[in-house]
């Protein structure tokens, strides 16, 4: 109660001075009844009670120019409280007003269409914020916020045609979140089934930003569907190239594919040349695999000895004891080895660039920030 009592006191003065500036204008009308207000909406907040002075300090202030700013800060103020009733109640009054002009109302009705978005009203913000794209003053703020309402209602579509005409507005291109959006239409078709769409998009999806990985990965799976390993191959070995932190994300596809090919030579050099790169356990863990699948166990405990020496992790302690500590080596071998393969593993995670949030799975638009392709791996 106490902070919305000290957030109306500038509307408590502005409405003091409207009463005051009334006065002075016009000395020949008397305003006692203006003063009655000023003072009885006082009264009301001194008191702790700010819905009724809230009434009263609106009621007061007769919305012309000088007082439409100050109507619609008490509005913003609502809102950015989570009060979104009293913010659409007041601006909804607002537009009612017969005395607005044309340009206060467009100004009243945007603030109205942030109310819907914020009460997640979003076909209610959708029919404003259309409306408003005709005027050249709040064309940029509506093209701006259609676009986030179609993001929300999975309109990928119209999200695409907003994203051009807002770089066409600004000149500034948007290369992720458009190849992003392309990623999901191509989603939609593929799940109905219309695979020659899929790939159309995620086509263009990689024309506009070369570098996302989210299309190649899509593009393998409707392969690996197909059972075209060949193609679904192709497509994942181009994700070392786009960004290598992903590429223990997507790891078991990879060598999925090396296998339903038959190919262990490629498989093994493969992962030799990556294990060289890349500092991931996840990686280290299937080179492990392999080397004792192609070359036997003393190749890999040597191999896990040299990482040990040379970097003395935990994590490559548990890939060496469960290949380097063999059960005839007595009771105390065994609880060791034991201990060490129990130790909690580091589960493989993501972070996003732009606001931080964490996860446990890769989120293509963060749940937290909403931007598109700034969540990476945390390299484990």
């Amino acid at each position: 109660m106490f902070e919305i009592a000290i957030m109306l006191l500038p509307v408590a003065a502005a409405s003091g001075w409207y009463v005051a500036s009334r006065h002075y204008k016009a000395k020949s009308k008397l305003p006692q009844n203006e003063n009655a207000g000023y003072f009885k909406g006082l009264n009301f907040l001194l008191n702790e009670q700010p819905d009724k002075a809230i009434d009263v300090f609106v009621n007061l202030l007769e919305v012309d120019d000088e007082t439409i700013e100050i109507h619609l800060a008490l509005g913003t103020l609502f809102r950015q409280r989570g009060e979104v009733e009293k913010s659409i109640r007041l601006h909804q009054n607002l537009i009612a007003r017969p005395q607005l002009n044309q340009e206060m109302r467009l100004n009243v009705l945007s603030e109205l269409g942030m109310d819907y978005m914020r009460a997640g009203l979003l076909d209610r913000a959708e029919s404003i914020f259309l409306e408003l794209e005709d005027s050249q003053r709040h064309k940029v703020t509506a093209t701006k916020t259609l676009l986030s309402i179609f993001q929300q209602e999975r309109e990928w579509l119209k999200a695409i045609q907003y994203t051009v005409k807002l770089e066409s507005f600004d000149r500034k291109k948007r290369p992720i979140l458009l190849s992003h959006l392309y990623c999901e239409v191509a989603e939609c078709a593929n799940k109905r089934g219309d695979t020659v769409e899929a790939k159309s998009h995620l086509d263009k999806a990689l024309k506009i930003d070369p570098l996302c990985v989210r299309a190649n990965v899509i593009s393998a799976l409707i392969h690996i569907k197909d059972a075209d390993y060949k193609q679904a191959l192709k497509r994942l070995m181009k994700i070392p190239e786009q960004d290598t932190r992903f590429v223990p994300v997507f790891l078991e596809l990879m060598i999925s594919c090396f296998d339903e090919l038959n190919k262990p030579k490629q498989k093994f050099n493969f992962l030799a040349d990556l294990q060289a790169d890349n500092h991931s356990t996840m990686v280290y863990g299937r080179f492990v695999d392999v080397l004792i699948e192609q070359k036997g166990m003393k190749h890999a405990v040597a191999f896990m000895r040299e990482k040990l020496r040379n970097e003395p992790k935990e994590s490559y302690l548990k890939l060496y004891a469960n290949i380097g500590l063999t059960d005839d080596l007595g009771e105390e071998s065994r609880f060791l080895k034991e201990v060490i393969h129990n130790m909690e593993e580091t589960p493989l995670s993501f972070q996003c660039n732009h606001c931080g949030f964490n996860s446990v799975e890769v989120n293509w638009c963060c749940p937290g920030c909403k931007e598109w392709g700034v969540t990476k791996p945390i390299l484990v």
